[in-house]
């Protein structure tokens, strides 16, 4: 019987090294794809958080704003004598912000709205008399958003009081700082219009040597005088501007806006 040896070839150490490049690199690779992947998922978890948050919010603001200068004895009461939406008392209207307070014009904009409606639907409210509760607004303090719970009428149904102030009544945080941060919040109202009734009237109400041309019959650019006895009615559209970020990433950001329009106009005898 005769035996026969076979030769036996293994692996060089530099083939060895090699092998090892190779699968470090691979396995690289695939813990690269597997870190890409679970960051990219984190951050459409976390964006989706804050487009929750701040999609919460306008819809918050925009419902609520809509009933602005609602008033529960319009049937029974003449439009223009509507408590609910005086001239610089209780109707909607803005300011520059909440701590120098300065009232815009109505086209202006700024961080702090406030409007009144009547709130028959609270427990004890009584329909057609401003109270505390009537007065509602939105504002920007800091990086929150509070809403105002309830005001403080003073005056004869605010007429000639600060109902319509940033610095009225208690005011609630809406967002929470520690989740989301608002880094601009404004209230717009540019496109709102004012239409004077008693145009056209064959007269040159502003002196410019036209009679009745369209800035006529805009009652915000030339404004009727007190006690002239015209009718004028606005139609309020605030448009709501929102930046916001993650708190706990910043760089994470949304930008959202849109309008709605206060559903009861604004009808004055002047």
């Amino acid at each position: 019987m005769i035996l026969r040896h076979t030769k036996q070839s293994g692996m060089t150490f530099i083939e060895v090294l090699i092998g090892m490049a190779i699968g470090v690199i691979v396995i690289g690779g695939a813990i690269t794809i597997y870190t890409s992947s679970v960051r990219g998922g984190n951050e459409m978890l976390l964006a989706g958080k804050l487009n929750q948050e701040v999609g919460a919010l306008m819809h918050v603001m925009m419902n609520d704003i809509r009933r602005a200068g609602y008033w529960a004895d319009m049937i029974t009461g003449a439009a223009d004598e509507n408590p609910f939406n005086q001239a610089g008392a209780t109707t909607l209207v803005v300011r520059d912000d909440m701590t120098s307070n300065v009232l815009q014009g109505p086209t202006g904009q700024g961080s702090c709205l406030t409007y009144a409606y009547d709130a028959t639907y609270l427990p004890g409210n009584i329909a057609g008399t401003i109270e505390n509760a009537d007065l509602f607004g939105f504002r920007l303090n800091g990086t929150m958003v509070q809403m105002r719970q309830t005001g403080t009428v003073d005056g004869a149904d605010c007429v000639g009081g600060t109902c319509s102030s940033c610095a009225n009544g208690i005011w609630l945080d809406v967002t929470d700082p520690d989740i989301i941060e608002i880094t601009q919040l404004t209230f717009d109202l540019s496109n709102s219009q004012c239409l004077n009734s008693s145009e056209p009237n064959d007269e040159d109400d502003n002196a410019d040597g036209t009679i009745d041309e369209a800035a006529e019959q805009d009652c915000y650019v030339t404004i009727p005088p007190v006690g002239s006895g015209e009718v004028t009615m606005e139609t309020i559209e605030v448009t709501i501007t929102i930046n916001a970020r993650l708190a706990s990433d910043p760089q994470t950001q949304v930008w959202a806006t849109n309008s709605t329009r206060a559903r009861n106009s604004v009808l004055r005898t002047r």
